[in-house]
């Protein structure tokens, strides 16, 4: 019982990043004789069925019935997956990139379809790590790119090999790989070999005491990133902390040493024969591929789908430079920078980025003439568009920068133009945008009116102020009356109250109620004031003044 006799740990992690969906899958099973890890990245854009799921279910299904521990058997597990995944492309090209570990406890093997990655550390060091197929680790195995480049390089996702890809199957499996206590093995996808590098990953394994420890820290550093987008990602580790001690068998010795010696007389035999008729298979069907891919990219051409266009150009492509046809292989690289053109066209356009859109569309353009799959007239309608989206968003900026120099009416001329470009290109967003802008540009206008209004206001005030103290009281009563319409105006209803009080006031200082006098007094000096009648209805008259003479006598 080699499960009981050793000691295997496993802890993962699979979430969505900042996606919808996870199309990523990890499973293991552990047996009394063998274990398998198993972890997978689905490639297409499929919503309704999950390729990676289906290919690591398949892997583990074949396992459990035929479990062993072989270079044929991985083979085995493996194009299990990828016919699966080959019947299951009725309606949707399924792909995936899957990575397994099979061990019997004391040795492992690895085995690599796409891109998804087996690191393997001992002692705190890395042993081996398994190699991608894809372009990118093709040109640095040919020493055309430094190793340090896989990661970031742009071919890094332009893969040779992966399950359900049409063709040859040619997963990269690796030689019996003996285990040692306390080793770790770490299956990652995509997701986390592009944001956590090797060194990180050592630090965070020096730091763990257990798998969980080690996922949860790996993850804490790609989060700490704080990307805007977070791709789908999913890591396993396998802590061997005790590998199982196969007791000695010389037999085995022997078994070796005569096929060292039978290997080369039947190779020298048949397998100069075989390897030549498989050299020649392989470049058959290299050529199919060519032309396969190539007109599937001109179809997604002709649907508008260039981003599908890309992946199968990308991948004629390939298959020319495989069988080192330099002929298809420049006319495929046209082709699929043609395409890529009109994609960076259509994201620049959709973060609102005209001129870097205007620009792609343009080069793509000047390219399609010469190539027959693609419309001309659509691409010139989708640069007609960008360009007036382009007037639309420059006035948008002219119009900004009057606005920050307070030039209110010369702001709202300019959206006033740019809302009707955008209403003739069907710029809904534009029209909304400004929209808002004209009615901030307006609010603002009408807060400086308001201020100018208000300052007329305080100096009619501040005139009433004036021909009160000099006692020019109906003039008072006027620039206070006219003052306070200005309040009334702008809605300044303190003010109002507060004039109103002055007006008030001043009305009573130009027309004083007059005392009320008793009668008999008032007889009396009718009386006595008799002759002198007319000097008397004189000094009447004259009595605000009067008073004011006779109190300057005193003085």
């Amino acid at each position: 019982m080699r499960k009981d006799n050793s000691k295997f740990k496993t802890s993962f992690i699979s979430e969505e990043g900042t996606f919808v969906r996870n199309k990523e899958y990890f499973a293991f099973t552990e047996h009394d004789d063998l274990a398998c890890w198993v972890i997978a990245q689905g490639l297409d854009s499929d919503t309704e069925m999950e390729s990676a799921e289906m290919a690591v279910k398949a892997v583990i299904g074949k396992f459990i019935q035929k479990p062993k521990l072989s270079s044929r058997a991985m083979k085995s597990y493996l194009r299990e997956a990828h016919d699966l995944l080959q019947v299951e492309s009725r309606r949707v090209r399924r792909k995936a990139s899957l990575t397994m570990i099979v061990t019997n406890y004391t040795t492992m093997i690895g085995a690599v379809a796409g891109n998804t990655r087996l690191y393997h550390f001992r002692n705190g060091r890395l042993l081996e790590k398994s190699k991608d197929q894809s372009l990118t680790q093709t040109m640095i195995n040919a020493e055309k790119l430094p190793q340090d480049a896989l990661d970031r390089h742009e071919e890094r996702t332009n893969l040779l090999w992966y399950l359900g890809k049409r063709g040859e199957f040619n997963p990269s499996i690796s030689r019996k790989v003996k285990l040692s206590d306390g080793d770790v093995l770490l299956l990652c996808t995509r997701g986390i070999w592009e944001r956590v590098d090797g060194a990180e990953m050592l630090d965070a394994l020096e730091e763990a005491k257990d798998p969980s420890d080690l996922v949860d820290t790996i993850e804490d550093v790609l989060l700490s990133k704080q990307t805007k987008v977070i791709p789908n990602y999913t890591v396993a580790a396998i802590y061997a902390d005790k590998v199982y001690q196969e007791p000695p068998k010389n037999r085995w010795k022997l078994v070796k040493t005569i096929a060292m010696v039978l290997i080369p007389l039947i190779l020298l035999g048949g397998g100069a024969l075989y390897y030549k008729a498989r050299a020649v298979k392989a470049k058959a069907e290299a050529v199919a591929a060519i032309f396969e891919h190539e007109k599937d990219g001109d179809v997604a051409v002709q649907d508008g789908n260039y981003p599908n266009a890309i992946k199968e150009y990308s991948e004629a492509r390939n298959a020319s430079i495989k069988v080192n046809d330099k002929l298809h292989m420049q006319l495929l690289t046209k082709k699929q920078r043609t395409a890529q053109l009109v994609v960076d066209g259509d994201a620049a356009f959709k973060e609102g980025d005209y001129t870097k859109a205007l620009a792609s569309y343009e080069k793509a353009q000047k390219e399609a003439r010469s190539q027959g799959d693609y419309n001309v007239k659509d691409l010139e309608a989708q640069i007609s568009k960008t360009t007036s989206f382009l007037e639309v968003a420059n006035l948008i900026k002219q119009g900004d920068q009057k606005f920050q120099g307070q030039d209110y009416e010369g702001a709202k001329e300019l959206y006033v133009k740019a809302k009707k470009k955008a209403a003739e290109a069907a710029f809904s967003n534009g029209e909304k945008e400004l929209a808002g802008k004209i009615d901030n540009v307006d609010a603002k206008m009408a807060g400086v009116q308001k201020e100018k209004r208000q300052l007329d206001a305080d100096k009619l005030e501040k005139k009433g102020d004036q021909s009160y103290a000099a006692q020019d009281f109906q003039q008072s009563v006027d620039a206070y009356a006219m003052a306070q319409e200005v309040y009334q105006e702008i809605g300044m209803l303190e003010k109002v109250l507060g004039v109103e009080r002055k007006i008030t006031k001043a009305q009573e200082k130009l027309n004083p109620p007059t005392p009320a006098l008793p009668a008999s007094s008032a007889a009396a000096e009718g009386t006595a004031a008799a002759p002198k009648l007319p000097n008397a209805a004189a000094s009447q008259d004259a009595s605000p003044d009067k008073g004011n003479n006779q109190e300057a006598g005193r003085k």
